[in-house]
């Protein structure tokens, strides 16, 4: 999950000079040789400085940066390893919902709080709901949403998917994300198990909208891609404008979708990082749905969509349950 910056004091030059160096050593891992070496001359010279400051200003990474240089996600540019993903499976789905339904949250959150907000209405339907914490680093177990989806949250939840088919002789199962989790979730149905999910519903979540990405207006995509992954926010670095993850994930015919998927897309116009025109993406067996158009009232927040009751009928409707507003 993402938030709307809070104000915070600049870093000092120090701590700075820190992420610009650990910007440096991982560039490469996340544009490749010849990308990384001419921005690691740039951050030689010193010019990604005020690009990073840029980055601590923007409203949608300021804090969460300021967050990182004050050791919120572990060393900058060395985390540690990814944390050992925990998947109790202790429901069974049921002839009315055949398909366990997985969670899967945004950024720095984790598999217990998504249960309350997402998966007890829909338990309380009768679907068999596993919320697993994905992207999360050893030294901070309970801070998901951190790691890269290419090289963790992706694998991680595809291991799950195994794991959860296996446990409950499903063929398939439906994924809910949420904020990134929506990402990470369609990534993994098309580039990772293909054919082992039914339904994608997505809330407040990115992708690719109008084409671009969560990298702040202004700012070089490949100054925000290398503070980014420096601070260990290695999976929101993987949403910039054309990288290799989204180069990837849209594939030859420049779409996120798997034909054969249902995808259902609900967005609300209040949020403030991923709006209808930022999160819609037209494509074939996609339903896109604005929370107030189809339920009444007024827009919510990024934050209030995970805790709407219009939200949580959207979601069950989109997942063949009761479902209405």
């Amino acid at each position: 999950m993402l938030f709307p910056r809070r104000c915070a004091s600049h870093p000092s030059r120090s701590r700075l000079a820190g992420l610009i160096t650990a910007a440096a050593l991982a560039i490469p891992l996340v544009a490749g040789p010849g990308v990384g070496a001419a921005a690691a001359q740039s951050l030689e010279e010193g010019a990604i400085g005020e690009q990073v400051r840029a980055l601590e200003e923007s409203e949608e990474f300021g804090h969460h940066v300021t967050a990182a240089l004050n050791g919120a996600n572990g060393p900058l540019g060395a985390p540690g390893p990814p944390a050992v993903v925990d998947t109790p499976v202790n429901c069974r789905p049921t002839p009315a919902h055949p398909r366990p339904v997985i969670l899967v949250h945004g950024t720095f959150d984790n598999g217990p709080n998504t249960m309350p907000r997402f998966g007890v209405p829909l338990q309380q339907q009768g679907f068999c709901v596993i919320a697993p914490t994905l992207g999360a680093y050893a030294a901070k177990p309970e801070r998901g949403g951190l790691d890269s989806i290419v090289g963790a949250s992706g694998p991680q939840l595809a291991g799950v998917i195994d794991h959860v088919r296996a446990v409950t002789g499903a063929e398939q199962v439906d994924l809910v994300g949420y904020s990134q989790g929506a990402a990470i979730a369609g990534y993994t149905t098309k580039m990772l198990r293909p054919g082992a999910v039914g339904r994608v519903v997505s809330v407040g979540g990115f992708w690719g909208g109008n084409h671009g990405g969560l990298v702040p207006d202004g700012l070089p995509s490949e100054a925000a891609v290398a503070g980014l992954w420096a601070a260990n926010l290695r999976g929101l670095a993987e949403l910039a404008p054309h990288s290799p993850m989204l180069v990837a994930w849209n594939g030859l015919e420049g779409s996120p979708y798997l034909p054969g998927v249902d995808y259902t897309i609900i967005a609300t116009r209040g949020d403030e990082l991923l709006p209808p025109e930022r999160s819609f993406v037209v494509g074939p067996g996609v339903r896109t749905v604005v929370s107030e158009d189809a339920c009444g009232g007024g827009p919510t927040t990024h934050a209030g969509m995970s805790v709407d009751p219009r939200t949580h009928a959207l979601v069950s409707q989109a997942l063949g349950g009761a479902g209405g507003c």
